[in-house]
Parts: C-alpha cells; sequence; structure tokens
C-alpha cells in the first residue's frame, strides 16, 4: 500500500492526523498532484489549521481551475470565520462546476446552517445526501438542523444512527444522541451515549462536562468528579457539531 492509499485509509476513519502524514510523504512521493493536496488540506481543516488548509485549496484551484472541491473546502473555511458571503459565493461556485456534487451541496447547507437559514439548509443536505448517502458529516448535521427547527426528536435519532451506521466512532453523532436523550429524560440512554464517546475519546470535554452532570444526579460523585477532572485539563473545543436550546426539552412532547 503506498502512502497515498494510506493516508485515504486513515482519513476514511477520521484520523486526520495520520492521514496528513502520509498523505505529505505522498506528495514527496509523487510530486504535486490535486487531488493529494486537496485531501491534504481537509486534514488541515480538521485539524484546525484553516490557515494551511486556504493555502492548500488555492494551490489546488491554480492546477485544476474547474474542479469543484477546493471551492468546496474554501466555502467551509470562510463560514467558519463568519464570511458569510465568501462561504456562499464559493459553495454556489462548486456547485456551478458540478451540480452533481454531494459534497458541493453540503457545503452550501453548512453555510445556510451558520446563518440560521435552517429550511434551505435542511434542503440542501437532503439533497446531498440524495446524491451520496454515505456523508457521515451530513446526517450530523442535519439532524442538528432538525433539532433546531423543533422537528420530531425521532427525525434527529434516526439521522444520528445512520451518522453512527456510516462511522460507528463518530462522536459528533454520539454526543448529539447524548443531549437528545437528555432533553427526553432518558437519562440512562443519555449516559451510555456519552460513555460510548469517552470510551473512544476519554478527554473529550464537553462530554465529560454532560456526563459529570448525569453521574450527579444519579449521585455517582466519585464518578463525577472523575470527568470534571478529565475536563478541567483540556481548553474548550468550540468545533462540536450541534448546538442545545435553552428552552429544548421543557414541551409536553
Amino acid at each position: 500500500m503506498n502512502h497515498f492509499d494510506k493516508g485515504i485509509e486513515c482519513y476514511n476513519r477520521k484520523d486526520f492526523r495520520n492521514a496528513d502524514f502520509y498523505f505529505k510523504k505522498a506528495l514527496v512521493e509523487k510530486g504535486m498532484d490535486a487531488e493529494t493536496l486537496d485531501y491534504l488540506g481537509r486534514c488541515r481543516l480538521m485539524l484546525g489549521d484553516s490557515r494551511g488548509a486556504l493555502e492548500l485549496f488555492d494551490q489546488t484551484m491554480k492546477m485544476r481551475p474547474i474542479w469543484e472541491k477546493p471551492y468546496a473546502g474554501k466555502a467551509r473555511i470562510y463560514a467558519n470565520r463568519g464570511k458569510n458571503e465568501e462561504a456562499e459565493a464559493m459553495a454556489r461556485r462548486a456547485l456551478m462546476l458540478n451540480p452533481e456534487s454531494a459534497d458541493g451541496w453540503s457545503a452550501l447547507a453548512y453555510v445556510c446552517e451558520r446563518t440560521m437559514r435552517l429550511k434551505e439548509a435542511k434542503s440542501c443536505y437532503l439533497r446531498a445526501l440524495e446524491l451520496d448517502p454515505l456523508l457521515e458529516e451530513a446526517h450530523v448535521h442535519l439532524a442538528v438542523v432538525y433539532y433546531q427547527l423543533w422537528e420530531p426528536y425521532s427525525k434527529c435519532l434516526e439521522r444520528l444512527d445512520r451518522a453512527l451506521d456510516i462511522n460507528p466512532h463518530s462522536k459528533d453523532a454520539l454526543f448529539n444522541k447524548g443531549l437528545i436523550y437528555k432533553d427526553l429524560r432518558r437519562y440512562g440512554a443519555s449516559k451510555a451515549a456519552f460513555e460510548k464517546l469517552l470510551a473512544i475519546d476519554p478527554e473529550d470535554r464537553e462530554a465529560n462536562l454532560e456526563l459529570s452532570e448525569l453521574y450527579k444526579r444519579d449521585r455517582q460523585y466519585e464518578k463525577a468528579q472523575q470527568c470534571l477532572a478529565r475536563a478541567s485539563d483540556r481548553k474548550s473545543y468550540d468545533g462540536r457539531v450541534g448546538s442545545r436550546s435553552p428552552d429544548r426539552g421543557k414541551t409536553d412532547r
């Protein structure tokens, strides 16, 4: 297996740090290649290096100016930076180049989600998933959009379950399942979701904080303290897919 294939293998299992390592090796191995640069840019984006990702996407666009993927990647960076007009322009450019691009529709949906155009985001995520049902991230984000639109909890959970079918180690899917079950007052199921997430990443700060609350509720104070201790060792993570409404879970559903 060559370095590019190893990078793809790591990327598909969300091991972006090792994927980044192998894609850099692949560039040395076979020279500058647009597909490798694009994957490397996506790894940098997921690792929080938006400046490095932007440079890589720009390089990719120079090599393949009519390929939609780097435009979709740049759309996500601009959306994360709050540059919504630029983000939407990039996403629409990607779709102009390839109207059947699931990645392009997902990028546009993400921009709409960030700007609270939730019905449009829903439509775009559904279109992306129609084109590629295996887009794990789109399933998770669609669940969050359903949540924000006050659609039935069952629809949110169905999307999160589909994401977990694709990737059983999806921390964002498990985190949001934990929140939804907590809103539903299904505290045992909520605990199970957060515990499964922490089995994957014991240092996840937000999951530790949520689980500590549940342990306190069950008077498992020692376990609650252990969660708080782990959470205090980690900086706040602002990239979590999902958000909580302060009023959610207080209805008579």
